[in-house]
């Protein structure tokens, strides 16, 4: 019955008496080493799958009572104890012999007793780990691998639990934060982060853990060891464990230098789009007191010359009256591009009425079908604002004349709690938009890469919608 047990069990073994014979080869184990039983049972060649010459197998050394200082020296560093079977050792190791390219077993040899308790024999039972080993050798060089990426990024990363405190963190972090990686595995978040980005960073962990969108990467303000403050993009993920959160992953890349040369970008560009309104302003006022005051008085002074000149030709007179009308024009010419340098409306009056005045140019003069809606509670702001979201909506109608072929045009603008939104819509032909609005300069479209740059500047964006045939939608959000 006993040796029915044995050669039935799936796990290869082999039994072993007081004399180190082989009384029990199992199927299982035939099937492993490849050798059939009638070759090793009743010999002592039980050493045979395993070691190119004779030596001990774990077994063996059971049944002679070896010592742990001799089973350590057949097995450095990879045997142990049982924690099942009093007296019995447990193993790994590699045996170059088995297979082509040999195989790791995991064995345990546990001793047989008489009814006196005398060991008089031993089983081995083996177990082939060889795909476990060979998962464990991926797993491992999978982690140093990614050790030396974690190591050697050049963006910021380190993780933390649920409560802040810093679990692991890279020498980018050092760098980052100034405190060095053994320093800052003893802190807690809060430890460089003001109170604004605290708060930010535990609203995204609570967005986090309840599974709901969180837009990434987000802006945080770091406080380095030396008082000084870094701006950075932050990238954070869950970390989580049999279901349940664990901690967080961060990533940040700092971008203090490119957000101070923004916002000195910003800056110059506030001042020249200053300069340039001020400037439009100088010659929009000299148009209006010198050339057309000074073509006017021409115009008036023909015809008093006309009126009072009674013996002249009629084709003197014709002529005469001509050139006035020629001047008159021209007057007119001068007004309406003063209006278009710097419209007085919209310095007395304020942005809407300046924008009616825009609509109804475009009709009256272009014979374009416009309209503008006014949406929420009209705000007045400051000239700066309304003088750059007047621009925006002028070069949008300028376009729609010069290029869109529209029959039809609208603006709306509409006036929410913080925002102002304006869209400004044609029915024209459209263009083809390839890419993103960032590509406008590649392809030549200034106009509109000017009115992305007016919405920056002003805190917004703007946003392009157009397809060939189909017409061209301008949608231009900003703070207010």
């Amino acid at each position: 019955m006993l040796a029915k047990i044995i050669d039935g069990s799936s796990i290869p073994s082999f039994v072993i008496n007081k004399q180190h014979r082989v009384i029990y080869w199992n199927t299982a184990l035939e099937a492993l080493s490849g050798i059939k039983r009638d070759k090793v049972i009743g010999t002592d060649q039980q050493w045979r799958p395993f070691y190119s010459e004779k030596r001990p197998a774990m077994a063996d050394l059971i049944v002679d009572g070896a010592p742990l200082s001799e089973i350590a020296g057949y097995y450095p560093g990879r045997h142990g104890k049982s924690s099942l079977i009093e007296g019995a050792f447990e193993a790994e190791d590699f045996f170059p012999e088995m297979a082509e390219e040999g195989k790791w077993l995991h064995f345990t040899a546990s001793p047989i007793r008489d009814n006196n308790g005398e060991i008089i024999g031993a089983i081995e039972t083996l177990e082939d780990i060889t795909e476990r080993k060979h998962a464990e050798e991926s797993l491992h060089e999978s982690e140093k691998s990614f050790r030396a990426l974690f190591e050697g990024a050049y963006d910021a990363i380190w993780s933390h639990d649920l409560e802040g405190n810093i679990q692991t963190a890279n020498k980018a972090a050092a760098t980052l934060s100034g405190y060095p990686v053994e320093e800052l595995l003893m802190m807690n978040v809060k430890s460089f982060l003001g109170e604004e980005s605290l708060a930010l960073a535990r609203e995204v962990g609570r967005r986090l853990e309840q599974n709901l969108y969180v837009e990434l990467p987000y802006e945080l303000r770091l406080i380095k060891k030396n008082g000084s403050e870094a701006i950075c993009m932050v990238s954070t993920n869950l970390i989580s464990g049999d279901g349940e959160a664990r901690g967080f992953h961060n990533i940040a890349r700092d971008v203090t230098q490119e957000k101070r040369m923004q916002e000195n970008l910003r800056y110059y560009l506030q001042e020249i789009t200053r300069a340039q309104e001020e400037e439009r302003k100088r010659i929009a006022r000299e148009l209006h007191d010198d050339t057309a005051q000074l073509l006017g008085s021409l115009s008036r002074q023909l015809d008093n010359f006309v009126r009072k000149k009674s013996g002249l030709a009629p084709n003197e007179v014709l002529f005469l009256k001509d050139l006035q009308a020629q001047l008159n024009r021209g007057v007119q010419g001068v007004h309406r591009f003063v209006q278009d340098l710097r419209p007085s409306l919209l310095d007395d009056l304020g942005l809407i009425p300046a924008l009616r005045s825009l609509v109804k140019d475009l009709q009256e003069y272009d014979g374009i079908g416009s309209k503008l809606e006014v949406l929420g509670d009209e705000k007045r702001f400051a000239p700066e604002f309304e003088s750059s979201l007047f621009r925006i909506v002028q070069e949008a109608l300028n376009n729609i004349r010069r290029h869109a072929q529209a029959s039809e045009a609208s603006v709306i603008i509409d006036f929410t709690k913080d925002r102002v939104r304006v869209t400004i819509s044609d029915n024209g032909r459209g263009f083809e938009l390839a890419g993103r609005v960032d590509d406008l300069p590649r392809i030549g479209k200034l106009g509109l890469v000017g009115m992305q740059e007016r919405a920056r500047l002003l805190g917004g964006t703007l946003e392009v919608q157009t397809t060939p045939g189909k017409g061209t939608t301008l949608i231009v959000e900003v703070p207010g």
